[in-house]
């Protein structure tokens, strides 16, 4: 329980001083030691819009079977952040020390600050004063899909990959769903309940819910897309389909621009002088990428932080995903070949990435990923027309060239063809993101397409020679973190993973 406690009571801090400006001199009820004072619907509005979904140096990320790592950088990394990362790399049983505690959990930007100021919008703002009861509703709702990215997230870090047949008995997370820093009781549920608590939390939230009307607030939209993605966690195309359909007729709504940017234009190496372009690359990312709030191909802004300036030559992406783009791919220019603060190039066409530079990742929902599912659920229903043509309206966006842009014949008529097409183009949007580690987690169940998985890490000597490599196949258990010693004793209930 300590540690909750700990992580809880920051929050409330953090509530008060956001709060203090509505804290007039009126208020002079006693307020017990240790409360938080929120009155208003204003306050919870002001909470809400404070609880920022970032996340800090993603432990997916690094997971990805897209990445590589680069020797000697690997091995000079020092100190607990990059002890975690060559841990996280490695696939180890264990990435803490036993003295340490999860940074997913209790890092002021991850699980618990999170969770319980979204339950304290839920569970308190019907009855403040002065709003409306559409707004309250409006805000409650907003807090219930926060809960529910909040809570799959978890799920994505600390527990299997979900399987229908055995999620009834695998373990999940703690049910946290009230602001109480005196809970004590932190006893795992199932992974399908962890799943059905998600679910249920985005279905409730969406009749209240609104269009999309900022890249911080979370919207109609934001719900069906965050519906269909779990609904993808779980192997259930055909739901997952009606959702990200649902969510294609919210994007018309929108009151702010959701476009994709046509790379071929903005990301031109070679017409860095064209109106919009997002160059030069000052060698810490490309100085003219619009930020995550101007964004138009952004649907809510979700971060993952990720850079450490000790590790920016470590991770790169792998010789295999080098080898999925066609040298007229624009995406690439996200990446760069040369070592920092060098003419150096990395070898085998691998890239660090220079894209989120500072600014982080966005891993949000965004409107290549709706292409991208919407057309994997067409693949996997036959609808192979339809996939195709939403293929090709992304790559359209991203590669020079209509011809090389196209999804080839034989492609196309192919089911199963098509399906890893397009998970490879996945791998081409979204490379050292952390997505692909929700890919490899929910094919890894999957019957067909499970040998799309690829468990093992490489890392490369500066000639391109195989240092090393490091693999789970054996160990699928590594699918899940392990809390660790440390946050097992300073909490009631709570059980490890294997």
């Amino acid at each position: 329980m300590k540690i909750f406690k700990k992580y809880i009571l920051g929050s409330m801090l953090f509530i008060a001083i956001i709060l203090q400006i509505s804290c007039k001199k009126e208020f002079l009820e006693v307020i017990p030691k240790g409360q938080t004072i929120a009155i208003t619907t204003a306050d919870y509005e002001k909470i809400l819009n404070a609880n920022y979904l970032a996340t800090s140096f993603s432990a997916s990320v690094y997971r990805g079977d897209e990445i590589s790592a680069l020797q000697p950088y690997f091995n000079s990394m020092s100190g607990l952040t990059h002890r975690r990362m060559q841990r996280l790399f490695r696939y180890d049983d264990r990435v803490y020390d036993a003295d340490q505690l999860p940074d997913e959990i209790t890092d002021e930007n991850n699980y618990i600050r999170k969770l319980y100021l979204f339950n304290k919008v839920i569970n308190e703002v019907m009855d403040s004063e002065g709003g409306t009861e559409a707004q309250k509703l409006a805000l409650r709702a907003e807090a219930k899909a926060g809960r529910a990215i909040c809570n799959f997230m978890f799920l994505s870090d600390f527990t299997k990959p979900y399987n229908a047949a055995t999620a009834a008995t695998d373990l999940g997370i703690p049910s946290l769903t009230i602001a109480d820093v005196t809970q004590k009781d932190f006893k795992r549920q199932t992974l399908q309940q962890g799943y059905d608590l998600v679910l249920k939390d985005l279905t409730d939230a969406l009749p209240d819910l609104g269009i999309i009307t900022h890249r911080r607030k979370i919207s109609k939209l934001v719900a069906e897309f965050y519906l269909a993605r779990v609904y993808m966690a779980m192997n259930n195309y055909p739901a997952a389909k009606s959702h990200i359909d649902a969510a294609f007729l919210e994007k018309s709504k929108s009151a702010i621009p959701l476009e994709l940017y046509d790379f071929t234009v903005v990301l031109n190496p070679d017409d860095q002088d064209a109106p919009g372009s997002w160059f030069p690359d000052s060698g810490f990312g490309l100085d003219n990428e619009p930020l995550a709030a101007n964004n138009t191909e952004v649907i809510y802004n979700i971060t993952s932080g990720w850079f450490q300036f000790q590790a920016v030559d470590v991770f790169v992406f792998s010789p295999e995903t080098a080898n999925l783009y066609d040298p007229m791919d624009r995406r690439l220019s996200l990446y760069t070949p040369y070592e920092i603060f060098s003419s150096e190039i990395h070898p085998k066409g691998m890239r660090r990435r220079t894209s989120g530079f500072f600014t982080g990742i966005d891993v949000g929902p965004s409107l290549p990923d709706m292409y991208l599912m919407r057309a994997e659920c067409s693949a996997r229903a036959n609808d192979l027309a339809g996939a195709v043509a939403d293929l090709e309206i992304l790559r359209e966006k991203r590669i020079s060239g209509t011809a090389a842009a196209k999804v080839p014949l034989n492609i196309a008529s192919s089911q199963q063809t098509l399906v890893r097409f397009i998970l490879d183009e996945r791998i081409r949007e979204f490379a050292i993101t952390g997505l692909r580690w929700l890919d490899m987690r929910r094919l890894s169940q999957d019957p067909v397409y499970s040998s799309h998985v690829d468990y093992v890490h490489e890392i490369y000597n500066a000639d391109g020679s195989l240092a090393t490599s490091y693999s789970f196949k054996e160990r699928p258990q590594r699918f899940a973190l392990k809390f660790g010693e440390r946050m097992l004793n300073e909490s009631n209930g709570l059980e490890d993973n294997p």
